[in-house]
């Protein structure tokens, strides 16, 4: 019996050659290609630079010296305050010091209060001298003065202004010629505006001018001279001997020098001043 044959399928053969040829080529790319792995980046701070360091070092530093000095700059302000601070603390002293000296010297007679100067009593004839060394500031120095210390003055003072020199045939000029009391505004008014007329001139007759007062004014407590030279018409002795014979009624002379650079303690018209005042136990100031 013959065997009959198998027949074989071209198209299941061609099929099978396919598949085979393509899970082949599969495989192979699968193994000659690499795979690439999912790469996670994480983004670091980058390490800071030996440079950066430095800058940071050198910030500070800067930083240190700049505090460093504006604690200096506050410890001498501090200083600087508590200099002021002292410095009106003992201002503060001389102040209240000044005061109470002030009020020592405003004592009166009977337990009054005067104003300003430690007078004997409130009849005072005012002596200025307006010889023609008093031109410029001096001259406008008495006249302001001399204002402010009448317009200080109570009712119960009484005063006169005399000035000189005032002509070659008169070494003075009073304003009314004897002692008037202040009891009205009218009254300050006309001392006031007689002192305002003051003009520098001529010469110092100063010892004339001071016995005239001393001889025609009988009630009166003090006279106040106010002088910046030396007398023209006699010295110190000769003026003190004058007053020795002509204050019977122990006027008390006090004496005012005028112009610092001209009345200093060593100068002339210091010591004819003090010689004055302390003739007749009165007071010697100087502005």
């Amino acid at each position: 019996m013959r065997r009959r044959s198998k027949e074989i399928s071209i198209f299941n053969i061609s099929f099978l050659d396919v598949i085979s040829g393509a899970l082949g080529a599969v495989i192979i790319l699968f193994i000659a290609v690499p795979k690439q792995k999912a790469n996670i980046v994480i983004k670091e701070k980058p390490p800071a630079k030996v440079s950066d360091c430095s800058f940071e070092y050198d910030q500070i530093m800067k930083c240190k010296d700049e505090v460093k000095s504006k604690e200096q700059v506050i410890a001498a302000q501090k200083e600087t305050i508590e200099e002021l601070q002292n410095q009106k603390s003992e201002d503060a002293k001389k102040t209240a010091s000044s005061t109470t000296q002030i009020k020592q010297e405003s004592n009166s007679v009977d337990g009054k209060k005067q104003v300003g100067f430690n007078f004997k009593g409130k009849n005072i004839v005012f002596l200025i001298d307006i010889s023609g060394s008093m031109i410029g500031d001096k001259i406008g120095e008495v006249k302001a003065g001399l204002k402010m210390l009448i317009a200080s003055m109570g009712e119960d003072y009484k005063i006169d202004v005399v000035y000189y020199p005032h002509s070659r045939r008169r070494t003075n000029y009073p304003l009314w010629g004897l002692i008037q009391p202040l009891r009205t505004v009218d009254i300050k008014n006309e001392v006031y505006s007689f002192i305002k007329k003051l003009r520098p001139r001529g010469g110092t007759p100063t010892k004339s001018a001071m016995e005239f007062v001393l001889l025609n004014y009988e009630e009166i407590t003090d006279i106040v001279l106010l002088s910046d030279g030396v007398p023209s018409d006699s010295g110190k002795d000769e003026i003190l001997e004058m007053i020795r014979r002509r204050n019977v009624n122990k006027v008390q002379i006090n004496t005012i020098g005028v112009g610092l650079k001209t009345y200093g303690p060593n100068s002339k018209l210091f010591e004819i001043l003090e010689a004055i005042a302390k003739e007749t136990k009165g007071f010697n100031y100087g502005f």
